[in-house]
């Protein structure tokens, strides 16, 4: 996926413009809450008019939900900086699901966006991590569905699958692991209860890798 442009929850894709908004309104909704924001505010911290803001991405409602799937993009996307290379002696199936809970938690759950919005206005940012779910669990499925791919791919105890049961598995576990790992985003607050790296860890082992790694 190039900087340029990115794909959207519902099929349609932002380009340089429209990222360029999304940020500067996820910046003003930071800073002012989101009950003190409007497309007004955010309008005129990109330096356009409210009806190029409206054009582009929409009403208010709208412009959260294109900050929610392009931040919970974003932070997914990080999530590679933490796994070691495929080809590398040293990549472990198991770690590698470890991993993929330990980013969850530790980088999209710590998100200094989301926990800004939590901070400056915790009902209202409740309420939209919470209406705004079905706009970005699509996303989430199809990059874990990929994850789950690359995995199987890679490890070499995974039992043989053609194109077509691999496709369909990893979508449907994909689904089940994606709103698990967006449940911790949206519920900062709740369960899993861990306060160490080895804890998440242990956790996954005895949730995520019995149901992801296929032997």
């Amino acid at each position: 996926m190039s900087d340029a442009s990115e794909a959207t929850a519902a099929g349609r894709e932002f380009d340089a413009e429209d990222i360029r908004l999304i940020e500067t309104a996820a910046a003003v909704f930071a800073s002012r809450g989101i009950k003190g924001t409007s497309t007004d505010d955010i309008a005129k911290a990109a330096g356009v008019t409210r009806v190029t803001l409206y054009r582009r991405l929409g009403t208010r409602d709208e412009v959260l939900r294109a900050m929610y799937a392009h931040e919970t993009q974003r932070l997914m996307m990080s999530l590679n900086d933490r796994f070691v290379p495929f080809e590398s002696l040293e990549w472990d199936a198991v770690r590698h699901v470890e991993d993929l809970l330990v980013g969850t938690v530790f980088d999209i759950r710590d998100s200094e966006l989301l926990r800004r919005l939590v901070e400056m206005d915790r009902v209202e940012a409740m309420a939209m991590l919470a209406t705004q779910s079905d706009s970005v669990l699509g996303a989430i499925t199809e990059l874990v569905a990929e994850f789950l791919r690359n995995t199987w791919d890679a490890d070499v105890h995974a039992r043989p699958m053609d194109d077509d049961e691999k496709d369909a598995l990893s979508r449907e576990i994909g689904s089940v692991v994606g709103r698990f790992l967006h449940s911790l985003v949206v519920m900062p607050d709740g369960p899993p209860v861990v306060d160490s790296e080895e804890g998440i860890r242990a956790l996954a082992r005895r949730t995520l890798v019995p149901m992801i790694l296929q032997r």
